[in-house]
């Protein structure tokens, strides 16, 4: 029995890709429709979220103010996204190798939800 369930979990953990590494402009680009990133940019919003609170606290002031209640699908996130890197395709295009997904959201949700 426990043999059995070794032989699977090695199985699963060989078989299953890994998407550790931080995700390209690149890559983004190819791969956007693919959902298998949704957790990643939930991960990157969470993220900003928490980096907002965190300056508020410390030096009250937000970065972006994006209202408390509203919570955005993945495909929401990733119109910001691409909006952002069509706005400012010449860095983008650039640094198309380097994982900046986190940035142009941050400048995605700083044009989106600016603080009045």
């Amino acid at each position: 029995m426990f043999a059995r369930l070794n032989i699977l979990i090695l199985t699963i953990f060989f078989i299953t890709p890994a998407f550790s590494s931080e995700l390209t402009i690149a890559n983004y680009m190819k791969h956007k429709n693919n959902s298998k990133y949704d957790h990643y940019l939930y991960g990157l919003e969470s993220g900003l979220d928490w980096a907002n609170d965190y300056i508020f606290q410390k030096n009250n002031t937000l970065i972006f103010c994006k209202p408390s209640e509203l919570e955005l699908s993945a495909d929401q996130l990733r119109k910001f996204i691409d909006k952002e890197l069509e706005q400012n395709s010449s860095f983008y295009d650039k640094y198309k190798d380097a994982p900046l997904l986190g940035l142009a959201l941050r400048n995605a949700y700083i044009d989106n939800f600016p603080c009045n």
